[in-house]
């Protein structure tokens, strides 16, 4: 009785949000100029790409609208150095932007460990990040992010954190660029497309402060970069997800020792994009190193991403064995419409943990279905379907697949 009610709560809040949808894809329609201006827009990653265009336009039109230079004349003050657009600020622009997300998730399985376990629901905000941006000038910015995730959720943090605070510096003269601080750092593509991020992401993101010297020259999107940072963030990483086990008497490194190596490449312009990737850091006995690489190519109305991440070289673990982990993605999105900005997504995501035999609450794979339909200008709607298979050992009580429903209301601002 329990899972019907659940069940039905869930469809109950279906219908809710597919009448929304159905009720502003009709508004969509009998304004297509604002439909086709939202199209551009899915991804958030694009709104750093606008700020920056815009800011280095605002710096053309000023040099453009600069009056002729008279000499200055004895007792008259001097100019104020920068640029003082805010006040007598010596920075050319601050914006303040960020992102709220409300999501509802249903569970099949309370606990992965119980195959006999109850569904379950949650809702509460996904995350909610505030975005603070200071351009000086064309070379130089700045970027503060606080954020807080899961707020609301069973098992949540609703505690504000620094997310990124980064300071990027351009050379005006050779296309070289420097970026340091709290971040992502570039290892992975990680392309997801709706709500819950890939395997990948979870085994082999590096988020931690970090300093890289980058080479952008202007040849087919090309980008050289390389990156030293503190920590095993990988490793940690796997021993978090349960595929590794740390042995009793592990020996750490506290060095700035850690590496990546990355190379990006737009071969075709606004269709094909190729990146690959190296990560070393220092481990016990021996460096845990990791390669990957990853692909985006749009055609038409499709859009086909694939990423391949495995390790090189691992640490023994308490097991006694090395365990080189692997996994990929591949995915497919489909824009049907031109003029509604509706993204219809599928996704297989596999990972290998390198161990004999099977071993409970380890995930084989994934399949995702779903999609994103931006209903207005700044909130977009996401639907994603996971069916989620995992090892399971002899005679063990632990449930072998889970389903997933995930509904998401985003709001950038």
């Amino acid at each position: 009785m329990r899972r019907l009610l659940t069940k039905a709560r869930v469809g109950c809040v279906f219908v809710v949000l597919i009448t929304l949808l159905l009720c502003s894809m009709v508004f969509a329609e009998e304004k297509p100029s604002v439909a086709i201006e939202q199209k551009d827009n899915l991804q958030r990653t694009g709104k750093e790409e606008i700020e920056e265009k815009r800011s280095a336009e605002t710096e053309l039109e000023e040099q453009e609208q600069q009056p002729v230079e008279i000499k200055q004349t004895e007792g008259e003050d001097e100019e104020t150095e920068g640029t003082p657009i805010l006040s007598r600020w010596p920075v050319e622009k601050i914006t303040l932007g960020g992102f709220i997300d409300l999501d509802f998730d249903y569970y099949d399985h309370s606990d992965v460990a119980d195959k006999n376990s109850d569904s379950t629901s949650d809702l509460g905000l996904g995350s909610v990040d505030l975005e603070l941006r200071v351009f000086f000038n064309e070379w130089v910015k700045a970027k503060v992010v606080l954020a807080a995730d899961d707020v609301g959720k069973e098992d949540g943090d609703d505690n504000i954190k620094l997310d990124e605070a980064i300071m990027t510096l351009e050379c005006p003269w050779e296309p070289l660029y420097f970026v340091g601080g709290k971040t992502v750092l570039p290892f992975g593509v990680f392309e997801d497309r709706l709500i819950v991020g890939t395997i990948l992401e979870d085994l082999y993101e590096v988020d931690t402060v970090g300093a890289t010297l980058g080479f952008a020259p202007d040849f087919y999107g090309l980008d050289i970069s390389f990156t030293v940072y503190e920590g095993q963030e990988i490793i940690e990483n796997l021993e978090d997800f349960g595929v590794h086990e740390f042995t009793s008497d592990r020996q750490e490194e506290d060095d700035v020792s850690s590496f990546i190596a990355n190379a990006t490449l737009e071969p075709v312009e606004d269709m094909l994009s190729v990146s690959v990737y190296y990560d070393s850091e220092p481990g016990d006995g021996r460096r845990n190193q990791t390669i990957g690489g990853a692909f985006t190519l749009d055609v038409w109305k499709f859009s086909l991403d694939a990423e391949y991440i495995t390790a090189l070289e691992r640490e023994k673990g308490d097991n006694g064995e090395e365990n080189k982990d692997s996994a990929w993605v591949v995915g497919l999105a489909f824009q049907p419409l031109e003029s509604v900005p509706l993204a219809l997504v599928t996704r297989y995501e596999d990972f290998d943990d390198d161990q004999s035999g099977n071993q409970d609450e380890v995930l084989d794979h994934r399949y995702v279905a779903g999609f994103s339909y931006k209903f207005l200008k700044w909130a977009t709607f996401f639907f994603e379907y996971d069916y989620l298979k995992y090892e399971k050992e002899s005679g063990s009580d632990a449930a072998d697949h889970v389903n997933e429903l995930h509904f998401r209301i985003g709001l950038a601002f």
